[in-house]
């Protein structure tokens, strides 16, 4: 573990949050103690030291998309001090009622973690009736959003893999402090301009308390639920005396890399209800390629109780790119693993780790950015008060996905 990752007290900044008043505070500890010059640096940085909680700061630009369900929004924005481009989310407190806790939740969960592949926030505060987050740009927005807008036939096996290694590097982070994610999917996996990921949702994250350290499980159903069915583990689901553990975020991996590997959310369009069935009877999705995507094909409308992916994928299994495309059978045994139906049958996210498909990347002679080209990142579009909104009305022209989906950051 690098000193980066290190959660002891003189590598992570002490942030005092307090939404409801509008105050933010941020204290570091004297970097006498860490002897590395360049960590010291990194303390110092404008991103980790600089952001002031005023709205006379920061200059609003254009709109990413919506969060929690349209009670609030994203927005481009510039912080003035610095010049530095930022995300801005800004949610409406008289809408939020029942989101609020939530809200609460995500803010004391983050400024406690502090990783490279876990989302962290620079400032929040409260402007009238508003609570404004402010947190890095991340160039490429979310994985979801690079699957709707310009890789419709899913993410090629080399870009799945390396954003997938990440992902589990930020879960192996966060099962190590005892968290579950419980909402791991594409619109919650964000990707800067240099390729690096980071997961984002912890709103609907669960600590495993120090009352229940010696139980593997958890009971409690996650509020505001009902968005992140299709990415939920059948253990989760069935709501039982056996409960859940961290092995559930493994089964929502394995559903997150079918859905940016085939360019299709999984069981997006059957019933709630029968997807649960789908999953209680092991009928999980799988990538779609050459292999497999014929005989999905001649099934038709019968791929809803086959593959377990729903009628919604019919019209990509028609795609010339992929009837042609062909995963590795590394990827394919990788989610057959993470989508096993019982949680003591999947590997852990560091056993995932060690698995040939994230095994692969070490490789690769090219970088995240490289296999996303000609994706452009939104801090290096030069017109950008003219880019984004119209970046924005195409993405929202080509997703038929509602904004929970497609722009829950």
């Amino acid at each position: 573990m690098s000193c980066l990752d290190c959660p002891c007290v003189c590598s992570r900044p002490d942030v005092r949050v307090d939404v409801r008043l509008g105050h933010s505070e941020m204290v570091y500890q004297p970097l006498s103690r860490i002897k590395s010059e360049s960590f010291a640096l990194e303390l110092r940085s404008p991103s980790m030291v600089s952001f002031e909680s005023s709205s006379d700061s920061y200059e609003v630009w254009s709109p990413l998309g919506s969060v929690c369900g349209g009670r609030g929004t994203v927005w481009l924005a510039r912080h003035k001090p610095t010049n530095a481009q930022v995300a801005l989310k800004i949610y409406e407190l008289d809408k939020c009622e029942d989101e609020f806790e939530l809200i609460q939740h995500e803010i004391r969960t983050v400024r406690q973690l502090r990783h490279r592949n876990v989302i962290h926030y620079l400032a929040s505060f409260t402007v009238t009736q508003q609570l404004w987050v402010v947190m890095p740009l991340l160039g490429y927005t979310s994985a979801s959003r690079l699957v709707a807008t310009h890789f419709t036939d899913g993410l090629p096996e080399p870009a799945l893999a390396l954003v997938m290694k990440e992902v589990l590097l930020g879960l192996s982070y966060l099962h190590c402090k005892r968290i579950i994610h419980r909402a791991v999917r594409g619109s919650h996996i964000l990707i800067d301009n240099n390729g690096r990921v980071v997961l984002s949702g912890l709103r609907h994250s669960t600590p495993i308390s120090d009352t229940t350290r010696y139980k593997k499980t958890v009971h409690c159903y996650p509020l505001q639920a009902r968005f992140n069915l299709n990415w939920t583990s059948p253990e989760l689901l069935a709501q039982d005396l056996h409960g859940y553990s961290e092995n559930s975020d493994v089964y929502s991996v394995g559903i997150t890399v079918c859905e940016l590997g085939n360019g299709e959310v999984p069981y997006r369009d059957i019933p709630s209800t029968l997807m649960l069935l789908e999953k209680l009877e092991d009928r999980v999705p799988y990538l779609f390629d050459a292999s497999n995507c014929a005989q999905l094909a001649e099934n038709g409308q019968g791929m809803t109780t086959d593959s377990g992916v729903g009628g919604s994928v019919g019209g990509n299994l028609t795609s010339l790119a992929i009837t042609q495309r062909l995963f590795t059978q590394a990827a394919h045994d990788f989610v057959s693993r993470s989508l096993a139906r019982y949680p003591e049958e999947r590997p852990s996210a560091d056993d995932l780790l060690n698995h040939p498909f994230i095994r692969q990347t070490r490789k690769f002679n090219h970088t995240l950015p490289q296999y996303l080209h000609p994706v452009v990142p939104l801090n290096q579009q030069t017109e950008i008060g003219e880019a984004i909104p119209d970046l924005l009305e195409r993405t929202l022209e080509e997703t038929t996905l509602n904004d929970e989906v497609a722009w829950d950051f």
